[in-house]
């Protein structure tokens, strides 16, 4: 399986696109800047500074190393003919000993950069900008992300997004400063401390991002120090059980420059002497990962949801909304700005119902494994499940009634026929046909568990067979794994079997009573139950 497929086979078991952390080697990669420890030695010999001395002074501590230049720096500053026309620029930012060199900082990087050329590079850059992301951190200081999504509201500092009304759709946080505006960046000893101190708090903001998206680092090593710092605030607000599950959705890119095999394994992150599992793509081209990054599916643009997001917020927190009613065709080109909308309070149900019955099979399959169609469970009951059975009998029924349970004015009573019929089908009912008496009789006495028969045999294979494994056999968690990362054979030559996987998973997860075959009685004690898993 290639490194798209892997990887969008990951990514794609989310219900919501990733967030990209982006470092410092995209913007070497992509503009030639260099890196920090280049940055610095660069400007001390621009600016007639002793790097060796400064550097060996401070034990080779960067941010220390930077500190000492300010101060060195400072006075040539003001004093030097040659920044006149800097300080008659800046005079009103350079307010302390710290600013001139980030002034000058900032100028340097705009000089130094040489965007990289070639036909592999110019394809990278095309294929990023066609990236699905909910929004991007990071802590470059370049513009690169500005010119790549220029749709994105861009939050400048620790301070814009701990204090800003943020969406979290859309959006560039540039945690570590900007090189548009000087003052923000973050170089010295001092920055980091203040960065340092108020970290918990950028943790409990980004918290949000982690524990609903999947997250891809790129441009970062895996010991750089600010994404574990980052990490390791955020760990410190999580249980041990739900760091397990943020560990999935960790996801760091390495590029290595004589890769010859894309790899897509798991690894382990030390966090202040925690081990995290987290995942890693290791490649020789960005090509693949940022092919993945384009599969992802989403209704709108991610700007057009950010605009509707932020309405909302208004509209919740003005006494005097202004909102008007627009109908026009809305699509990328749409310009954001010019858009006013009207928010349409409990009529959501009265436009949607209508349509159940002409949800079709593959759309109940999908939902039922991601949960990704915001359908009504009753409606679904009611008005799409009698109307798929009567064309086949495997449809995934288990969950909808477990939910309709709970909701206003169903009666289990009151089942249509077909759908009674189908909750008191058993395990054995999605078993698969069409196979060999010699077959079955194997697949009959396998114990070696599910994981072990999806490792040993191709993807066909899996499909056409995993149905007839004993119950025993059939672990959900592998299983519902399993499917969601091939989902594209959900309209494949082999769709029948990959459905039977699915009735066969929601049989196994929300059926009352099926742990070793006995015909399901949902009752509300499950239906509670399965909310709270599903929740």
């Amino acid at each position: 399986m290639s490194i798209v497929d892997q990887l969008f086979g990951h990514l794609d078991q989310f219900s919501s696109p990733p967030y990209l952390f982006v470092g410092s080697g995209i913007a070497r990669r992509y503009f030639n800047l260099p890196d920090w420890r280049g940055l610095l030695k660069g400007m001390c010999e621009e600016h007639g500074l002793n790097h060796g001395l400064l550097s060996s002074s401070v034990n080779g501590d960067l941010p220390k190393l930077a500190s000492e230049m300010a101060a060195q720096f400072n006075e040539k500053w003001w004093s030097e003919d040659r920044y006149e026309e800097a300080r008659a620029k800046h005079a009103t930012e350079a307010v302390t000993k710290e600013d001139a060199l980030k002034i000058e900082m900032a100028a340097y990087l705009e000089r130094s950069i040489s965007p990289a050329a070639g036909g592999d590079i110019a394809r990278e850059i095309e294929l990023f900008q066609k990236v699905v992301v909910e929004g991007i951190v990071t802590t470059n200081w370049d513009g690169l992300l500005e010119h790549l999504f220029p749709g994105y509201e861009v939050y400048v500092g620790q301070e814009a997004l701990l204090f800003s009304h943020i969406q979290g759709i859309g959006e560039i946080y540039k945690i570590h400063g900007s090189a548009e505006q000087p003052r923000s960046l973050v170089v010295t000893s001092d920055d980091y401390s203040t960065f340092e101190k108020k970290n918990p708090y950028l943790a409990s903001k980004l918290l949000t991002f982690f524990v609903e998206h999947p997250i891809v680092f790129i441009g970062y090593s895996l010991t750089d120090k600010n994404i574990l710092s980052i990490l390791n605030s955020i760990l410190s607000c999580l249980s041990p059980a739900n760091v397990k599950k943020l560990s999935d959705r960790l996801v760091f890119v390495q590029w290595e420059r004589n890769c010859k095999d894309d790899r897509f394994e798991r690894t382990i992150l030390s966090v202040d002497g925690q081990s995290l599992p987290v995942m890693q793509v290791t490649v020789g081209s960005m090509h693949g990962v940022y092919e993945a990054l384009g599969k992802i599916k989403r209704r709108l643009p991610a700007k057009l949801l950010r605009m509707l997001k932020e309405q909302v917020y208004q509209l919740v927190h003005t006494a005097n909304p202004t909102e008007k009613l627009l109908v026009q065709d809305i699509n990328d080109n749409t310009d954001v700005h010019e858009i006013e909308f009207a928010v349409g309070v409990g009529i959501q149900e009265r436009l949607r119902d209508k349509g159940y019955t002409a949800i079709n099979r593959l759309d109940l399959m999908r939902d039922s494994l991601l949960n990704d169609g915001s359908y009504n469970a009753r409606h679904i009951v009611e008005q799409t499940l009698p109307e798929l059975l009567k064309r086949s009998p495997y449809i995934p029924v288990f969950r909808y009634l477990a939910l309709a349970q709970s909701m206003p004015g169903f009666d289990m009573a009151k089942l249509p026929a077909r759908v009674q019929t189908a909750a008191a089908k058993g395990y054995s009912h999605f078993a698969p046909t069409l196979v060999t008496k010699s077959q079955a009789a194997s697949l009959a006495s396998w114990d070696n568990g599910l994981k072990a028969f999806i490792d040993n045999n191709a993807v066909h294979v899996v499909l056409a067979l995993a149905g007839r494994l004993p119950q025993d056999q059939m672990d959900v968690a592998v299983l519902e794994s399993f499917l969601k990362q091939n989902i594209d054979q959900l309209t494949s030559s082999q769709t029948t079997n990959y459905c039977k996987l699915i009735c066969i998973l929601d049989f196994l997860k929300y059926a009352p009573g099926s742990l070793f075959g006995q015909a399901p009685k949902v009752s509300r004690r499950k239906t509670r139950q399965v909310i709270a898993d599903i929740e």
